[in-house]
């Protein structure tokens, strides 16, 4: 079965919730109508019966409701015979007036027959006579859709009676009923028919700035990051939208460019000691057979590039490592003042004739960090090697620490050769070097602060430089305080 489109299910759910809304307010149209009718026959009828009791009570008119007869007992009611036939012109179709004895017989009726059959002194059902007692009493018949009225009166002659008006189909009611009912449910089909194309119509329009959307996202491929998507004036949910997709191509697009940045850096850092290597590899088949010295010296040159190759393939394995998520849990601490007691005996080389000192300032116990113990190396080794390369003999590397509330903070100050403004932006920028003294005669690759920065980032960390051009260097390392630390 093929599946809706977005465009259908919003078609079909304003149509229904329409169809749902017409229905519901039909129904309540159509019940509210019908008892309304309902209630207005009741009081006709029952009005009507208060016309007839009034007319037959008046005196001048009694006359007129006997006529001879032969009846059943004794008295008057043997040879009179009440009459109701002057009452056949005010009574509706459908309509019976009747009169009875105390026992529910017949004496007289006029209209249609209260049912198929029915003959004058024949018992009928009769109300309670509570409820006659002191006027008209209008009730349901036995039949659906039968009403009367009834009410209780004295007749000379005839004593105690009961006056009956039914209708014995309720018809105008009724009537009236079935026809709002068949033009409601006319109009819920039309309704019907109107909510589907209203909706459809509805669906169309909120849907075509998305479809305009969707078409600009498909048109948009590596090559055409820089595209952004049109937003509309409004600021609605289309509006955010947009701006988020603008956002993420924004993001994408720094990260292909620096990717292709990355690629091209790599390849060029490689190129150079390969370069090397297959100089050397030549002068070998040239000359070194027949001289050892060019043997020698060519073979020390290959082995240095190779190291440096080396060196070049760990580092981006390590800054690929760095982009893996940190598992939450899963962070191992470590003690920045024992890393510092490992570290520094392995450094002393890189700079000759510098002075490197290592004080504290504050808290001279443990120093428990949220980082293992080989990334918090790798950080201060890239810091602290990076200070002793770019400071001249003579000059001096001093590193210090403190506690600041839920950090521990590493400073590294040298009094090397600084950054300049312009370049300091870009410093943490892979395989950048700055201009003059900072260049690969130095023997950098251009990745050790980018590394650094990766490892504090990905454990919670902050790294800041501050640097004058010719005055030194200040790099400060914020680690996240370990939680024993804390406690």
């Amino acid at each position: 079965m093929k599946a809706w489109t977005f465009s259908r299910k919003v078609s079909a759910s304003i149509a229904l919730a329409s169809l749902i809304v017409a229905a519901v307010l039909g129904g309540f149209v159509y019940i509210t109508f019908s008892q309304w009718t309902q209630k207005q026959e009741k009081e006709l009828l029952t009005e009507k019966l208060k016309q007839f009791e009034l007319q037959i009570k008046e005196v001048t008119f009694l006359p007129s409701l006997l006529r001879p007869g032969f009846g059943r007992g004794s008295g008057a009611a043997a040879v009179l015979k009440p009459d109701l036939s002057s009452f056949a012109a005010d009574l509706d179709e459908g309509q019976t007036l009747q009169l009875l004895d105390t026992k529910g017989r017949v004496l007289a009726e006029e209209g249609a027959a209260l049912e198929a059959g029915a003959e004058t002194g024949k018992d009928t059902a009769r109300p309670d006579d509570e409820e006659a007692e002191n006027g008209a009493a209008v009730s349901g018949g036995a039949e659906a859709g039968q009403y009367e009225a009834v009410s209780s009166l004295t007749l000379p002659a005839f004593g105690t009676v009961t006056l009956r008006l039914a209708d014995s189909g309720y018809s105008a009611a009724a009537a009236a009923s079935r026809e709002v009912g068949r033009l409601l449910l006319l109009g819920l089909l039309l309704a019907a028919g109107a909510a589907a194309l209203a909706g459809w119509l509805v669906a169309r329009s909120a849907l075509k700035p998305i479809r305009s959307m969707i078409g600009e996202v498909q048109s948009i491929g590596a090559d055409n990051l820089s595209h952004r998507l049109a937003l509309p004036t409004a600021q609605d949910e289309l509006y955010q939208l947009g701006a988020t997709f603008n956002a993420l191509l924004q993001k994408l697009s720094v990260s292909f460019d620096q990717q292709r940045r990355f690629v091209a850096d790599a390849s060029h850092e490689l190129k150079t000691p390969l370069a090397i290597i297959e100089g050397h590899t030549h002068m070998i088949q040239r000359w070194g057979k027949q001289s050892p010295e060019v043997l020698e010296e060519s073979l020390g040159f290959m082995m240095d590039e190779a190291g440096r190759m080396r060196e070049l393939i760990a580092q981006l394995l390590l800054l690929a490592e760095t982009e893996e998520p940190v598992q939450e849990g899963a962070v191992e601490e470590c003690d920045v003042q024992q890393v510092l007691r490992e570290l520094l005996p392995q450094t002393v080389h890189v700079g000759p004739g510098v002075t490197l000192s290592a004080g504290e300032a504050g808290d001279t116990g443990p120093l428990q960090v949220r980082m293992p113990g080989g990334a918090c190396y790798q950080v201060l080794r890239n810091i602290v090697e990076n200070a002793l390369k770019y400071t001249p003999e003579g000059g001096s590397v001093r590193i210090a620490h403190k506690i600041d509330l839920d950090q521990v903070i590493v400073s590294v100050t040298d009094t090397g050769i600084g950054i300049s403004s312009e370049q300091l932006p870009h410093i943490f920028d892979r395989f950048y070097r700055a201009e003059g003294s900072r260049n690969r005669a130095k023997g950098g690759s251009g990745l050790g602060l980018a590394i650094a920065k990766a490892i504090m980032e990905r454990y919670g960390g902050s790294i800041a430089i501050e640097s004058i051009e010719g005055a030194g260097t200040k790099v400060e390392l914020s680690f996240v305080r370990g939680a024993g630390e804390r406690d």
